[in-house]
This record gives structure tokens, sequence and C-alpha cells, in this order.
């Protein structure tokens, strides 16, 4: 599934003053009421922490320093982004769920809160 999120203005007009919030253009989590599941999802995608571990120790091997030219830094869109805001996800089972949305506009995060019903 794709979550496709719209940030409007006071106005109600798509806000046109987003920032990158860590790298990115959001965060969301997805989060079980029964608290079992959880998920820190971004608009690419995510992977798991020892994945993502595996990964680096893997690139940098037994010196742990990475190959050289090896960006660490995520790069930052120049051009402004847009008003809406996507995360893949699928939920694992149904229930009830809260999903937690932050994204960074004017200098300042923001979050929305929802909750879905999931059969």
């Amino acid at each position: 599934m794709n979550f496709m999120f719209s940030v409007e203005d006071t106005f109600g007009q798509p806000a046109k003053d987003l920032e990158p919030y860590m790298g990115m253009t959001g965060h969301a989590e997805f989060v079980s009421l029964d608290l079992s599941v959880f998920a820190h999802v971004h608009p690419a995608g995510s992977v798991s922490m020892a994945a993502l571990e595996l990964a680096r120790t893997g690139l940098a091997g037994a010196s742990g320093e990475l190959p050289p030219g090896m960006p660490m830094a995520m790069p930052m869109p120049s051009a402004p982004l847009s008003s809406e805001v996507h995360f893949p996800y699928g939920f694992p089972r149904p229930g009830e769920y809260r999903i937690f949305v932050q994204i960074k506009r004017s200098g300042r995060v923001q979050t929305g809160v929802f909750d879905a019903h999931v059969r």
C-alpha cells in the first residue's frame, strides 16, 4: 500500500514551506493499539536497523572505514518539496492502528496523528 498525506496551510491550500526533516520529506510510524506492531517508515521505504548495520559493516569491512567515494550524508533536495508525502507500508494483520506522520515546515517539526481500522 502507498499512504499519501497532504500538508495544507491555514487556508486549506497546499503548503509551500515544507523542508527536509532529517534528510527526507517526512517520517511515519505505524503502531497497533495493542503495541504489538511498530514500524518507522520513510518515503522511500525502510529497512530494519539490523539489516542497515549489516550493510554498513559489510561495506566498511574490518577497518570500519567506508570505501573511498562512499558518501554518508543524505542528499538534500534543491527544489521545493511537494505538499504531498507518501509512505509505502503493508499492515501485517487486521486491527486498530495509529499512524504518526512528521514533517518540517518553516523550521518547525509538526506531527499529524491518524487512526486506521484494518480488516
